[in-house]
């Protein structure tokens, strides 16, 4: 059977869109977006439902929470589609644009969560997905909080849910001096005093466990929000993203994302990722350049 897919159809396009050739003649991987890794189970029926009817009967998940259905044939490509929009999935993006967010379930759900994942990740999807015009492909994760699960330091550009503690008893909590906070601090940044936690800010990671943990309440977080890392990657030449802003609340996280892409797009030469640019013009320059940037 001849592949129909040459010199009639622009693979590229087909790819930036999320229909993804195979090696096989006519077949291809239709790629789902699923923001922050969740699908309703109305979505995932009707994804076993078109990959019977269309594919072989099976999904892929992929690395970055997305979902692929291959073995689909060209021309079923736009009926493929239509049923997937019939239950609010979209394809996904490929190529040189600002793909699916990636995200833990965040405060919302997990006892170590420190940020709402969720929140974040929808508000910056609104304003951000598919975006195109960029130097390369654009990845972003969003951690609940340092435990790190969804690997933001390996995206070009991660947020980690963070908080600062602090001991107050000016509202009626009072320390016990029980040494729950200091048993639990994986880092051992707090000691008791005189019967009082000390803490040791540059040692603390900010993961909320003292806080999380003490009993009377006594222990809160004087500080909250997200740690934003940028220029990090996998692939072929890895290497962990850079700190480049603390505590940093979720208003001010979608404004930087605007912010850290138009910096990007004004620097870096054409496929090269946010680290490589930050690799050759230096993470201070490069927050130079993203301050100057108006919103």
């Amino acid at each position: 059977m001849a592949d129909r897919t040459g010199p009639t159809l622009d693979l590229d396009i087909l790819k930036a869109g999320g229909l993804i050739k195979q090696r096989q003649p006519d077949l291809f991987s239709v790629r789902v977006r699923a923001l922050a890794g969740n699908l309703t189970a109305g979505q995932l029926a009707k994804l076993g439902e078109i990959s019977t009817k269309y594919g072989k009967g099976y999904v892929h998940v992929t690395m970055r929470q997305g979902v692929e259905i291959p073995f689909v044939h060209l021309d079923n490509l736009e009926t493929v589609a239509e049923e997937l929009d019939e239950v609010g999935l979209k394809l996904g993006a490929c190529g040189p644009r600002f793909r699916v967010i990636t995200a833990c379930q965040g405060a919302s759900i997990c006892n170590h969560g420190l940020g709402d994942t969720e929140s974040l990740a929808k508000k910056i999807d609104e304003r951000y997905y598919g975006r195109s015009g960029l130097p390369h492909k654009f990845k972003v994760g969003i951690a609940g909080c340092p435990n790190a699960c969804i690997k933001p330091q390996e995206n070009d550009l991660g947020f980690m849910g963070v908080a600062q503690p602090i001991l107050d008893e000016s509202n009626g909590a009072e320390c016990i001096s029980c040494g729950i906070c200091e048993d639990v601090c994986p880092v051992k940044a707090i000691q008791l005093v005189d019967g009082k936690p000390q803490i040791d800010l540059t040692r603390c990671i900010n993961d909320g466990k003292c806080i999380n943990s003490c009993p009377t309440g006594s222990l809160r977080p004087e500080r909250e929000g997200w740690t934003v890392f940028v220029g990090g990657k996998f692939g072929k030449h890895p290497q962990l993203g850079w700190v480049f802003d603390k505590f940093v609340s979720e208003e001010e996280a979608v404004e930087l994302v605007e912010k850290i892409l138009k910096a990007y797009c004004h620097l870096a030469h054409k496929r090269e990722r946010l680290g490589e640019l930050i690799n050759r013009i230096g993470l201070e320059k490069f927050r130079e350049a993203v301050q100057s940037e108006q919103v």
